[in-house]
């Protein structure tokens, strides 16, 4: 399998390495890794770009489902509140005779 197919499955991590490495190569590799890094940075730097709005979509959902979790359970807490209090209020029936 060739680096340039294996970009995309790249995790942050390895994609920061491999950068860092095609980064060297271009400054101080042979003519041939120097060309192969350089073909390869612009690759590393779209996937790098493409993780980061993947992760900032994914954080922003996660942000909407926790803001919509803390509100259905104060919503919850209140009602529960609410019917307690309505019951506290209620006259009981056993004490009326």
């Amino acid at each position: 399998m060739s680096l340039e197919t294996r970009i995309p499955e790249m995790n942050e991590k390895e994609l920061e390495n491999l950068q860092a490495n095609a980064e060297r190569l271009v400054k101080s590799g042979s003519a041939k890794q120097q060309a192969e890094a350089e073909r390869l940075l612009p690759m590393i730097a779209d996937a790098m770009a493409a993780r980061k709005v993947t992760r900032a979509a994914e954080l922003a959902e996660k942000k909407v489902t926790r803001a919509k979790d803390l509100a259905d359970g104060r919503a919850r807490r209140a009602a529960t509140k609410k019917a307690e209090a309505e019951a506290a209020a209620r006259p009981d029936d056993e004490d009326e005779d």
